[in-house]
């Protein structure tokens, strides 16, 4: 936030937030409204992994992963997505990763994490599409990286010379953001 400042731009805002606690994300989200006003570009970036054999993680690790990486996804699109409707505008971006197509050593619970996210944002968009009796402009954007970070520094993929391992920083400067 502070490089933001450093940029001339003073209307930053941050607030820390357990993605995975639904009560949490609703009463940050009330705070965000109050404090700023409705939100209009959402971005969910949220996930972890164990580093373990399927048969080695425990049910603590795989229920962290799974609220993490998914529920976090349903309670911030619960806590933000009506009042995008009701503006007709605004635009969620959804972090998932190669993980969602292609599995890796180690993946057992993070890869279909990853696809569930995949799956929610296809759903969400067909359920908008049919329930809307007009064009609706809010917009929605999935985007599949391979990050260089503690999984994909690890994993062997089947094809890595044709998927580029980004930097979190240069996958962030790759995603187009549009709110009309």
């Amino acid at each position: 936030m502070n490089e933001i400042k450093m940029m001339g731009k003073n209307s930053v805002h941050a607030y820390q937030c357990n993605v995975a606690d639904r009560n949490e994300v609703f009463r940050v989200a009330e705070k965000v409204r109050t404090e700023v006003g409705d939100v209009t570009i959402l971005i969910d970036n949220a996930g972890i992994i164990f580093l373990k054999k399927d048969l080695d993680q425990s049910v603590d690790e795989i229920t962290r992963v799974t609220d993490v990486n998914i529920m976090s996804h349903y309670w911030t699109l619960q806590a933000f997505l009506p009042s995008m409707i009701e503006k007709n505008r605004g635009h969620v971006v959804a972090v998932s990763s190669v993980a969602a197509f292609y599995s890796g050593t180690y993946g057992t619970v993070y890869c279909p994490s990853k696809f569930a996210v995949k799956a929610l944002m296809e759903a969400v968009i067909d359920q908008l599409s049919t329930d809307s009796r007009e064009i609706f402009f809010i917009k929605f954007t999935t985007v599949y990286p391979v990050l260089l970070t503690g999984f994909a520094k690890k994993s062997k993929m089947r094809f890595p010379s044709i998927m580029a391992r980004l930097t979190p920083q240069k996958a962030a400067s790759l995603i187009k953001i549009d709110v009309q």
